[in-house]
């Protein structure tokens, strides 16, 4: 064995040990040939010199596997071209909706009273969307309540004004931009200059379903965007939703988001996990084009307003 630069194989002759071997079989060494007329002797040191050798080679590969592993690869494996991105059904189907531009919705409930109350709502298609070709209601709502009236978001407002006796201010954006452009930009803060209530007294974000699969396997960088959305909120109570389909990811990374920003949790996944499939509008319509009809309808919209009135009523009467 010859010495090399580090990296390179070096030259092994592995017809060397076997010469000594025969040499020894022969009883050359040094004219002391009364040494080798014992036959058992000429066995043991034929044997401990062949294993001599095979323990060299050992050596040898391991010391230089990684050199010897890859001529094996070139010699016997082809190269492949880098696999394209590619988006799963689910993804493709999702990719369809919220791109669209929208206005901000500000709006009131009065329930005449004296205390009245601001409420920001920041979500993707669930939440704001505009109206497909195949609903005949008109008006920009949460896909796919069958009229505004009927989405979550004007669910839980009325909700929180009849049986809280308050007055509501309240403003719905649209922000499933930010679900697919987090790992590129931070959100963008003019998006809020379209709202009336900018630092309201309670912050409902509903987001996630939109996050594609690959962005969310290292959840990292979706968790630090996300706290750095909802710090822009330091004096709002901030409830925020794990997504309506489930996603164990996605629902690990809204609940670390929700310890490390000391945001309240809402889970709203099992409404989406298709034990009761009335939650879906595809229950009581069927739909021509992809994934509308796993989207909400009247009743999963109900179903989400009730999840998080629990919530929002738990800590409104620990205050008032």
């Amino acid at each position: 064995m010859t010495q090399t630069s580090r990296g390179q194989m070096p030259r092994f002759s592995f017809c060397s040990c076997p010469i000594i071997i025969q040499v020894v079989r022969l009883g050359v060494f040094g004219g002391q040939k009364k040494l080798f007329m014992d036959k058992k002797k000429v066995i043991v040191i034929s044997v401990l010199l062949n294993i001599l050798f095979v323990l060299c080679v050992g050596v040898f590969v391991i010391h230089y596997r990684s050199v010897i592993k890859e001529k094996i690869q070139n010699v016997f494996i082809k190269p492949q071209p880098p696999e394209e991105e590619t988006l799963s059904p689910k993804e493709e189907a999702l990719a369809n909706f919220n791109n669209e531009p929208l206005e901000a919705v500000n709006d009131s409930l009065m329930v005449g009273v004296d205390s009245t109350i601001t409420c920001l709502f920041l979500g993707n298609s669930l939440t704001y969307h505009a109206v497909i070709d195949e609903e005949p209601a008109e008006g920009k709502r949460g896909l796919t309540a069958t009229s505004v009236e009927k989405d979550y978001v004007h669910v839980l407002v009325k909700m929180i004004a009849e049986n809280n006796r308050v007055n509501i201010k309240y403003s719905i954006l649209n922000i499933a931009q930010f679900e697919r452009t987090f790992t590129k930009y931070s959100f963008d803060i003019g998006k809020l200059a379209l709202a009336e209530n900018k630092q309201p007294d309670y912050l409902f974000v509903q987001i996630g379903e939109n996050v594609a699969k690959d962005d969310i396997t290292n959840a990292k960088k979706y968790e630090d965007e996300y706290i750095k959305l909802l710090s822009l909120f330091p004096n709002s109570k901030r409830i925020i939703t794990i997504p309506f389909w489930t996603d164990k990811d996605k629902q690990y990374a809204t609940t670390n988001v929700a310890i490390n920003s000391d945001s309240y949790l809402v889970d709203i996944s099992h409404l989406g996990a298709g034990t009761d499939i009335m939650n879906f509008s595809s229950s009581y319509k069927k739909y021509k084009k992809p994934g509308v009809g796993a989207h909400p309808g009247d009743y999963g919209m109900k179903n989400i307003a009730r999840s998080i009135y629990v919530t929002f009523n738990a800590i409104y009467e620990s205050e008032h």
